[in-house]
C-alpha cells in the first residue's frame, strides 16, 4: 500500500500477513497485534533483517507492516532524511493499522530504524503500544558514526565534517537551500571503495549524525520508553558492539523500565548473515509472551 504522512511525503510499504496464523494468534491473545518495522539507513529486501524477518513473524501470527521512510536510500541524499521529521513516516504506518483493526502494536526497527523506533516510542503515548524491538541499534547515531571515523580512518574525519557541514548549512540547519552532498571515504571499513563510504547533504548528515542530533542518540530517548523492550544484538557486529546494547538497556532499567532483556546473538554480524533462525528464535517467544 501507499502511505502518505501528515506533512504530505508519501511512501511505500508492504504488509506481509498470514491470515489464519494472525487469527489464531487473536484467539489466543484477546488482541490482534501488528507490527510496525522500520528498516535501516540502506534499507531493502536484500539488506539487513528485511531479508529474513517479516515472514516468520507473520507465519507465527504477528502481520509486519514494513515502512519505507524518509531515512532510506536515496533520503539522505536528496535531503529528507530528518529523523525528527520520520516519526510521521512511523505515525502513518500505526494509524494505518489502527483503521484497519489491529487494536495492539509493537514497533521494530533495525540499525537506524531501530533508533527511529526508540525515538517515537519515547515521543508519543501509545496506550495500546505492547513493546519494542531494536535490532542492532546503537547507543546512539552520532557516537557510532564517530567511532567508526576514527577506528577506519574516515576522510573527511568527523571533526572536519562537523566543520564542513557548519559552513556548508550556515546559521539555517533547516534550510534546505544552503545543502549540499559530500562524501565520506572510510566510514564504513578500511578502504576507499564505495561499500565502505558514505553519502550524505550536509543537513542530513547534521540531524541524524552531527554532535547535536539529539534525536539520533537513542541513549537520550530511551528513558522514555516505558514499553516492554527487547534489544537485539550480534556479538560480531561491525558497526555496533555488545556493550551499547547492555549500555542501552541500563539506562531504560535505570529510568523505570522493569522489563527489558538484552538478546545476545552469538556470532552475528550487523546484518545477522548466518543467525537469520537464531534471531528469530530470540524475538517470536519474546512477541507470544508480550504482544
Amino acid at each position: 500500500m501507499t502511505l502518505t504522512a501528515s506533512d504530505g511525503e508519501v511512501h511505500d510499504a508492504l504488509l506481509e500477513i498470514d491470515e489464519r496464523a494472525a487469527r489464531s494468534r487473536q484467539r489466543a491473545s484477546g488482541r490482534r497485534t501488528a507490527i510496525v518495522h522500520s528498516h535501516g539507513i540502506m534499507g531493502n529486501f536484500l539488506v539487513g533483517t528485511l531479508r529474513f524477518l517479516p515472514g516468520p513473524l507473520a507465519r507465527a501470527g504477528f502481520p509486519v507492516l514494513v515502512l519505507e521512510t524518509r531515512m532510506s536510500n536515496v533520503g539522505q541524499l536528496f535531503g529528507q532524511a530528518i529523523l525528527a521529521e520520520a516519526a510521521r513516516d512511523i505515525d502513518a504506518g500505526v494509524q494505518w493499522l489502527r483503521e484497519e483493526g489491529f487494536d495492539h502494536i509493537v514497533l521494530s526497527g533495525y540499525s537506524s530504524g531501530a533508533t527511529l523506533a526508540i525515538r517515537y516510542a519515547a515521543t508519543h503515548h501509545l496506550p495500546w503500544l505492547r513493546g519494542v524491538i531494536s535490532l542492532a541499534g546503537p547507543w546512539g547515531l552520532p557516537q557510532s558514526l564517530e567511532n567508526r571515523s576514527g577506528r577506519y580512518g574516515a576522510d573527511p574525519s568527523y571533526d572536519e565534517v562537523v566543520l564542513m557541514a557548519r559552513r556548508a548549512i550556515g546559521d539555517d540547519p533547516d534550510d534546505p537551500t544552503a545543502d549540499r552532498l559530500f562524501v565520506v571515504e572510510r566510514s564504513r571499513g578500511p578502504t576507499r571503495e564505495p561499500r565502505d563510504s558514505e553519502v550524505y547533504t550536509y543537513r542530513t548528515w547534521w540531524h541524524s549524525r552531527g554532535p547535536g542530533a539529539v534525536a539520533g542518540m537513542a541513549f537520550r530517548q530511551i528513558g522514555s520508553v516505558w514499553a516492554p523492550l527487547l534489544l537485539v544484538q550480534g556479538n560480531d557486529d561491525e558497526h555496533v558492539s555488545m556493550h551499547e546494547a547492555h549500555a542501552l538497556a541500563s539506562v531504560a532499567r535505570n529510568a523505570g523500565n522493569r522489563d527489558v532483556e538484552v538478546a545476545e546473538i552469538p556470532g552475528a554480524d550487523h546484518a545477522f548473515t548466518g543467525t537469520e533462525i537464531t534471531t528469530l528464535d530470540a524475538v517470536i517467544p519474546w512477541l507470544r509472551e508480550r504482544a
